[in-house]
């Protein structure tokens, strides 16, 4: 049973230390952004970062609230706490929109990419 409990405060202090990397690295990147609102070489930086973290707080917080609150029989016994019921299908289903949004966004670059380097015109235009 020590090598368990041993495991169990590694991630306890990885987990920790992830946490504390992610909220300085955003309190971060706040204070040394440029106070500007232009875009920056036509992309509007500061816009898609506040974007994606009201985003990310606004799909926290409704997957919470829409959260299942159904008991789970795992491994014979019945999960029923419905806080942790719904704090799990909030980190589930949040992540599913925010890799959704990802890859929607990958594609709007990727064709956004192709537009502003005339590679789509040129595609059209050879028909391949």
């Amino acid at each position: 049973m020590m090598w368990v409990d041993l495991l169990l405060w590694v991630v306890y202090v990885l987990l920790a230390v992830a946490a504390g990397l992610a909220v300085w690295s955003g309190v971060h990147g706040l204070r040394c952004r440029q106070k500007t609102k232009e875009p920056t070489r036509g992309v509007p930086s500061a816009a898609i970062g506040w974007g994606a973290a009201l985003l990310l707080v606004l799909t926290l917080l409704l997957t919470f609230l829409l959260g299942s609150t159904e008991p789970l029989l795992i491994n014979g016994q019945w999960y029923k706490d419905s806080f942790w019921l719904r704090l799990t299908d909030m980190f589930i289903w949040t992540a599913a929109v925010m890799l959704l949004v990802a890859v929607v966004g990958v594609v709007i670059g990727a064709t956004g990419a192709a537009r502003a380097t005339g590679a789509a015109k040129t595609t059209k235009a050879t028909g391949d």
